[in-house]
């Protein structure tokens, strides 16, 4: 009797014992594993990986239109935003189809990675042409370049630009009316109807085309 109880008191003080030392164990050391942040891509990154996923969709597919989006998870960068929107067409189909293409999810349904959406009906028009994945050799990063550049040889431009510095610049590729090229539309605003000025850079050559007001 006297030894079973003296070993169940035993197994007891061992127990409390162990029960002391778990309760007083550092917790797992989480804060030092730093999350790497989102980074942002340029539009022709952007573009390329929505492309890679709309080929198969249509083997003579086409862009009609590339622009840029914003999610708080990548904050952007000159040239580079998180999230990537597109329209691509093919003519033989008289199809269009939305796209997107974003580096993390995000809220408003955006999920990372390219992702294919709705398709419509296309038909030709004189006033928007589709452009060849081919002939968008210049990416955002050098449009911005090129379009600051032209921005310094202006005056009221310089100084609209120095009176908001904190002003967005958005991006958009296409080819409309009776431009000669596709071009990037660097747009120094948070949108075209709400922007000070644009730039036009050809979409090919990266040289610049003209400004817009």
């Amino acid at each position: 009797m006297n030894r079973t109880f003296l070993s169940i008191s035993a197994l007891g003080l061992l127990v409390v014992a162990l029960t002391g030392c778990s309760d007083s164990a550092p917790p797992p050391k989480q804060a030092e594993v730093a999350k790497k942040p989102v980074e942002p891509v340029s539009g022709q990154s952007g573009l390329f990986q929505m492309f890679q996923i709309a080929r198969p969709w249509a083997s003579d597919v086409m862009i009609l239109k590339l622009e840029n989006g914003d999610i708080p998870e990548a904050k952007a960068q000159p040239g580079k935003y998180g999230l990537w929107r597109a329209t691509f067409v093919s003519p033989s189909k008289k199809t269009k189809r939305e796209y997107s293409f974003a580096v993390s999810d995000s809220d408003g349904g955006v999920i990372k990675g390219a992702r294919a959406g709705a398709e419509s009906p296309y038909s030709v028009s004189p006033l928007v042409h589709p452009i060849a994945i081919q002939d968008v050799h210049t990416d955002t990063t050098a449009a911005l370049e090129t379009a600051l550049k032209e921005v310094a040889k202006d005056k009221v431009m310089s100084k609209a630009l120095a009176d908001n510095k904190d002003l967005p610049v958005q991006y958009i590729l296409d080819w409309t009316g009776t431009n000669p090229k596709p071009y990037w539309r660097v747009v120094f605003g948070a949108s075209v109807s709400q922007s000070l000025f644009s730039i036009l850079i050809d979409a090919g050559t990266g040289e610049f085309v003209k400004k817009m007001h």
